[in-house]
């Protein structure tokens, strides 16, 4: 652990990982300058009132050169580019640029968890925390899931299970978790990193530091994830392969969600018993369950706790049922691929679904033979929606109808009665929303709205 008395940071960004960032260190006594390049908001200026009573100095609209020669080091929202202006200077000028999660790691011995992926990291972090947590250990989900991994190291853990992006893992050096988890990987924030080929580097680096007594757990149905060369121990799961021929690993036995380790199978439940839904989630599963297990958690532990696990938040969540039609919000789907995975969630029967937003420009090819597998009509809005149309129309799917606000495509969606309504935008949130989770609880007050509306006066 570094001496920070006196010692002098630059904190790049004032969101939640820069004031938890600026806590830590004002707490161990490190002066702080914190710079913001965003412009001074009612939520960001009650934010440095709570950092300059710490006896930081912050500064908005801009990051200038004051502030880069402040720190001896950089501290950087995962937000900021690395092609940036900002952080060439700091590099430049000759700073460490780091992110929290590297800091995080240096400056505790609590073994981390590391968890990645294109999609899936959420659950998969806040599953494997209540297995943990459930259990009687503390083992808070934090990272990129919204609980800045800092604010978590005065707790003293048991372990961290960390949601980490790429984002964060772009800014690590020494970085090495006691187990790294890879769930996928698709085409993602490839402007951000400047091509897929440096998205896929930056996942990458969740292993480069690893040694032969730590583990990656890494999913064998995934071409990319399963060809990673790793000095860890790998650990790995399958939802589509029996994995026989593995020494260990976590795999699907017929219906059952079952793991091997020291030679010993064990079955966890049925996948009925889950109350997420989707095969993405049963990876999701497996790859909690592959953690635990090297955590050495019992069986009956693991058994117990994945069966009481209800989900989280905007991932595929169950809102409301109105004149016999369900209503689901997916608002955390911001890409395709994690829409897709929604789509393929209701075996048997096809789903209204409502898209669009910020467009990311990546393929909609899988994305348009998905609903025409999948879904009776799509109800479009926001910046994306003339490409998704024309995309879904050239595809042969001609069930699209074009709505300007969200209210809008709830109303329409329940008038068209052609089976449940789900929100899986496969866009960012950002063209008509704050964020993802704005969106998603825009959408659940509208959907209870509408059910307040429908009931009978008493």
């Amino acid at each position: 652990m570094t001496e920070w008395k006196d010692k002098k940071v630059t904190i790049l960004g004032l969101g939640k990982s820069g004031v938890a960032a600026a806590h830590y260190l004002a707490s161990r006594g490190a002066k702080i300058y914190v710079s913001d390049s965003a412009k001074a908001s009612p939520e960001s200026e009650a934010q440095a009132k709570e950092v300059e009573a710490l006896g930081a100095k912050v500064e908005f609209g801009g990051h200038t050169d004051d502030a880069l020669a402040f720190g001896s080091f950089v501290l950087t929202s995962p937000g900021i580019p690395p092609h940036s202006d900002v952080i060439r200077k700091a590099r430049d000028s000759g700073k460490e640029v780091v992110s929290d999660i590297e800091l995080a790691f240096r400056e505790t011995k609590t073994p981390i968890v590391a968890i990645t992926g294109t999609n899936g990291k959420s659950t998969t972090s806040a599953l494997l925390s209540f297995i943990l947590e459930s259990g009687g250990r503390v083992a808070p989900a934090c990272g990129n899931i919204g609980v800045p991994i800092l604010s978590q190291l005065d707790r003293k853990p048991d372990f961290l299970i960390a949601e980490v992006s790429s984002y964060q893992l772009e800014y690590t050096y020494n970085f090495k978790p006691k187990v790294g988890v890879w769930l996928n990987l698709t085409p993602d924030h490839v402007d951000w990193h400047q091509g897929f080929e440096n998205y896929k580097l930056a996942k990458f680096k969740l292993f480069a530091n690893q040694q032969a007594d730590d583990y990656a757990v890494l999913n064998m149905d995934d071409p990319i994830v399963r060809g990673q060369i790793t000095r860890s121990e790998v650990f790995p799961f399958s939802a589509m392969q029996s994995l026989d021929h593995m020494v260990q690993g976590a795999f699907m036995s017929g219906d059952f969600l079952s793991y091997r380790i020291r030679a010993k199978n064990r079955v966890v439940c049925h996948v009925d018993e889950l109350q997420i839904l989707g095969q993405h989630n049963i990876e999701n599963a497996l790859a909690a369950i592959s953690c635990a297990a090297v955590l050495n958690v019992e069986p009956t532990e693991i058994e117990t706790y994945i069966k009481q696990f209800k989900g989280l938040e905007h991932r595929l969540e169950y809102v409301d049922t109105i004149d016999e039609i369900a209503y689901y919000n997916d608002s955390k789907a911001t890409n395709p691929e994690s829409a897709i995975k929604a789509l393929q969630s209701f075996p048997g029967k096809k789903i209204v679904l409502i898209a669009g937003g910020r467009d990311k420009s990546t393929s909609l090819d899988e994305f348009v033979d998905a609903i025409r597998n999948h879904v009776a009509a799509v109800i479009l809005l926001g910046e994306a929606k003339e490409r998704f149309e024309n995309a879904l129309r050239e595809g042969g799917f001609n069930d699209v109808h074009v709505v300007a606000s969200l209210e809008e495509a709830v109303d329409l969606g329940g008038k068209l009665k052609l089976g449940p309504v789900v929100l899986s935008p496969a866009c960012a949130s950002f063209d008509m929303f704050k964020d993802f989770e704005n969106r998603g609880r825009v959408f659940k007050d509208i959907v209870r709205a509408r059910l307040n509306k429908m009931a009978p006066s008493v």
